[in-house]
């Protein structure tokens, strides 16, 4: 674990905070927090702590003591897995979302799930605080929750700024006067072709080093009928090993009867013991992970995982 100089000046203040609320948890795990919280308001790695200043820092510190004591158990649950925590959290952004929108309130509810599943599994849990420390030292993705607001206020402002965002661009169409256009993918080359395909064993060997779960979920939709039963040979004959196995209850994942009988998320949540929302958050999670490293890979992704459930979902600047 790194001896960050900036880092240094975090702990008194965050021992302090811990202290007065008699706060048992590691006081490193309220640094790590209101450090990402720094990093993430000046956009510095190694920010200027004089900047923010010494009275703004403890108030933040004091905030996250609280939260972490609050919500801490709630967000462990969720990375876990926990179905009840994600029907309590359904219900909550359904209740926020319902009187902006009415019946459209499920769709921005489960919009808002997935986002937060996104964010939660890219994010480091309370408990992971020490391995990310160990592995990585002060680092998450743009969007990281970080217990510096409640977490349900937080999780409300998401699916509300999904509202807020799909009002804005409905505004934008009306005053175009014209149709939204629609996305089309960039015409490609041969020698881009030619490059993705040499890059497809380095994008198999990624997958094979996600997190078991992402990894699982990723293999299994490698493996859906939908994918061209030719693509599916020729990936088991890069990677023989990747598609050897697949964690879950429902054990092998190899030969053609996977690429049978896995045909929707629903069969991959059963293979998996989860749900089909958290197959999906899962894949989007470690789809954004995989494209950020390679544009090709990006490439490679929109090829083999065309389902529409499989796109993940933008990333979005909700800080927590």
């Amino acid at each position: 674990m790194e001896k960050a100089p900036w880092l240094e000046s975090l702990r008194p203040l965050c021992r302090e905070a811990c202290d007065v609320a008699g706060f048992d948890a590691p006081a490193e795990t309220v640094v790590f927090y209101v450090a990402r919280w720094c990093q993430k308001e000046t956009g510095a790695a190694e920010p200027d702590l004089a900047v923010l200043g010494d009275a703004h820092l403890a108030d933040v510190a004091a905030r996250v003591v609280h939260n972490l004591e609050e919500d801490g158990v709630r967000v462990e649950r969720l990375v876990a897995g926990d179905a009840s925590a994600w029907t309590e959290l359904r219900h909550l952004l359904y209740s926020s979302a319902c009187p902006r929108v009415g019946g459209a309130a499920a769709e921005y509810a489960d919009e808002a799930l997935q986002k937060i599943a996104v964010v939660l599994l890219t994010g480091t849990a309370p408990s992971g605080v020490a391995e990310r420390r160990a592995a990585g030292g002060v680092e998450g993705p743009r969007n990281e929750y970080v217990f510096v607001s409640p977490f349900t206020h937080w999780a409300r402002r998401v699916v509300i700024n999904l509202i807020v965002d799909e009002g804005r661009r409905r505004a934008r169409e009306r005053v175009a006067a014209a149709p939204h256009a629609s996305h089309k993918p960039p015409s490609l080359d041969t020698a881009t072709l030619e490059r993705a395909h040499a890059a497809l064993p380095g994008l198999l060997e990624a997958i094979g080093e996600l997190p078991p779960v992402q990894r699982s979920v990723m293999v299994w939709t490698l493996g859906r009928t939908d994918l061209d039963l030719a693509v599916t040979e020729w990936l088991h004959e890069l990677a023989p090993e990747l598609f050897a196995h697949a964690d879950g209850p429902q054990g092998d994942c190899s030969g053609a009867d996977a690429a049978v009988s896995v045909s929707s998320d629903g069969d991959i949540a059963e293979r998996l013991g989860t749900t089909p929302r958290l197959v999906a958050a899962n894949r989007s999670a470690a789809r954004c992970k995989l494209a950020a490293r390679d544009p090709l890979w990006r490439l490679l992704l929109d090829v083999l995982l065309p389902h529409r459930s499989t796109r993940s979902p933008q990333e979005g600047d909700d800080d927590g």
